[in-house]
């Protein structure tokens, strides 16, 4: 199989559209429909829960009445008297017991019966013993029974004055035959001495939960159970699972789902939530199969499955036709490029478009006819420069021969004791050797201070010696290498351009140094400075190139520096009228070819990058 690199251009366009098409269609596609998903399921669990804070508050509303009810006690003082009264110190007890019950079961608890429907039974347990006041829809009595060792009622008499919501049990006192309810109890206490003078039970029908449920809209797949402090389900939608313990419920549903799944717990085949009752601590659950959830859902994959589907294959038909529009004209380009490469200039591409294709093409036809007006071009060229060198060879001048008669005359001075013009000869030669010895860019910082020393010699002959001039080089720099010629443009400016007072002894200081990671050249003088606009004019014409005769060579160094060096380094002018002109080149310390070579690469990246 070939590499992709390999690949024609078609074969690349359509791979590319179909990748750029398809690919981010899944991808959104499949993030929209996990966004989706996740919000629908968080609007169902919100729904749940909304659901069963609503039924928890119509049962804390409805607890609280009873709650209130169950303290009518405390505040009728006739039935507190009762509840505090010895018989055995009565005359007439049997009288006075009559009484007394015909007023608790007649006054006291016909009132509360009125207070609420809802109410099964009412019962109130002496702490004392003797006669249980009790009042039910049903006159059946049970006077055999004690609730005194019902776990139910160990837990109101523990939990002192305080009510007790009692879950669904066994009414047993007043009901014939024994019905469930769900209860309500608290033990009655005096006031003032705190001795408890009895127990009073509030007794509802289970199916009074029920009514929570009133007038509340849910779905008739979703399953709600009431379960009590025991896990006994209190009620359900499904009335076979009332009295059943809530774990066998859920062994029926989903044999993974433990008793207690937290708010929204979802492993198995079923969603369940639950919220618990802060008043009466019972248990709210919402069932529901996750089949039935997520029907819909179901149906919005297949189709979300099924549109990806259809639009991946009409992308992959859109891919060809664009890879096909756009290739055929590169590949007929092509083929014509290749019959070029055979030297068949003639050729030509017509182009079907404005494109960049189209223009392409256009660039192809121009670039084969200006081959062939090239051709005849450097044909004629090359047959003048053909002359021409002929001609340059019939009148070059040996270099050597200026070497032979410089020394010839040198020899002559020396002969007819002219020592001036022997220095000044002597002087002229080193520097012609140096300037045309090899075309090497780079020399040692030693050779290029060298030919500064011989260049000033003969400045200072040229002036009578009208200024004074000092070299200081660091013994460590001599062995590194740098530009030639960067030094000899400044000591020149210095002195054709700063040295113009002829009644003064003017001085030019070139020093040396390594600084850091760079080699400092600092040429320094005190003559006459530059104003503030000539300064400027004349860095002005050296970051411009200008060919004028005071700046070419300072904008030649410039230059150089740049292009080898990179932005990095480069040349520093600073002038004062009347106060000299100092300057600074600054240049990267090269201390081998490897180095020259390395810094030459950094100057072409620096470049780029500017």
């Amino acid at each position: 199989m070939k590499r992709m690199k390999d690949w024609s251009i078609r074969q690349k366009l359509f791979s590319t559209y179909v990748l750029l098409i398809v690919l981010p269609l899944g991808i959104i596609s499949m993030i929209s429909f996990t966004l989706f998903m996740s919000s629908f399921e968080k609007r169902i669990v919100n729904s749940f829960k909304d659901l069963n804070q609503q039924i928890i508050s119509n049962s804390d509303t409805f607890l609280k009445n009873m709650l209130k009810i169950s303290e009518m006690p405390f505040y009728d003082q006739r039935l507190l008297d009762i509840l505090s009264k010895d018989y055995s110190t009565v005359e007439y007890e049997m009288f006075e017991r009559s009484q007394d019950y015909r007023y608790v079961n007649d006054t006291f608890f016909k009132d509360l019966f009125m207070f609420n429907n809802d109410i099964d039974s009412l019962v109130i347990y002496p702490q004392s013993g003797g006669y249980v006041y009790r009042r039910g829809y049903q006159v059946i009595y049970n006077y055999d029974y004690s609730p005194v060792e019902e776990n139910w009622y160990k837990r109101i008499i523990d939990n002192g004055g305080a009510p007790v919501v009692i879950g669904l049990h066994k009414e047993k006192q007043v009901s014939s035959p024994v019905k469930d309810v769900v209860s309500i109890g608290r033990v009655i206490v005096d006031s003032n001495s705190n001795r408890k003078l009895g127990v009073f039970i509030i007794n509802l029908r289970s199916e009074v939960l029920s009514n929570l449920y009133k007038g509340l809209k849910f779905s008739s797949d979703v399953e709600q159970v009431i379960v009590d402090e025991n896990d006994t389900v209190l009620f359900s939608t499904d009335r076979r699972e009332i009295g059943q313990s809530f774990d066998s419920l859920l062994e029926r549903y989903n044999p993974k789902l433990s008793a207690t799944p937290g708010e929204g717990g979802g492993k198995g085949d079923y969603y369940i939530m639950s919220d618990t009752s802060s008043i009466s601590g019972w248990k709210f659950y919402s069932i529901i199969h996750k089949k039935t959830l997520f029907s819909e859902v179901n149906q919005i994959r297949r189709l979300t499955l099924y549109t990806l589907v259809l639009l991946s294959v009409v992308a992959f038909f859109v891919a060809y036709l664009l890879s096909r529009r756009i290739s055929t004209p590169i590949v007929r380009l092509s083929r014509k490029m290749r019959r070029v490469e055979l030297w068949e200039f003639h050729m030509t591409v017509v182009p079907d478009s404005r494109d960049e294709i189209g223009q392409l093409g256009n660039a192809f036809n121009k670039m084969t006819r200006e081959i062939k007006g090239l051709i005849v071009q450097i044909k004629a060229e090359e047959h003048k420069k053909r002359n021409a060198e002929l001609n340059a060879l019939q009148n070059q001048i040996n270099p050597h021969f200026m070497y032979n008669t410089l020394t010839m005359i040198k020899w002559m001075s020396q002969a007819q004791r002219a020592d001036n013009i022997t220095e000044v000869l002597d002087a002229l030669i080193r520097i012609l050797t140096f300037s045309t010895r090899n075309t090497e860019e780079y020399v040692t910082i030693e050779e290029e201070m060298t030919f500064i020393r011989y260049y000033m010699q003969l400045l200072q002959m040229r002036y009578y010696n009208a200024f004074e001039f000092e070299c200081r080089v660091s013994e460590e720099v001599l062995s590194y290498r740098t530009l030639k010629f960067i030094v000899q443009p400044f000591v020149e400016n210095s002195v054709f351009h700063g040295f113009v007072e002829k009644t003064r002894t003017y001085k030019l200081t070139v020093e040396v140094e390594r600084i850091e990671d760079a080699v400092v050249f600092a040429i320094r003088d005190d003559g006459i400075g530059m104003k503030k606009e000539r300064m400027q004019e004349l860095l002005h014409h050296v970051e411009k190139g200008s060919h004028k005769i005071n700046s070419i060579g300072i904008s030649n160094v410039f230059k150089r520096i740049q292009m080898h060096f990179g932005t990095d380094y480069g040349v520093d002018i600073h002038s004062e009228w009347g106060s000299g002109t100092t300057v600074r080149i600054r240049v990267p310390v090269l201390d081998s070819e490897v180095q020259v070579n390395g810094e030459r690469d950094k100057a072409d990246e620096s470049i780029n990058r500017g």
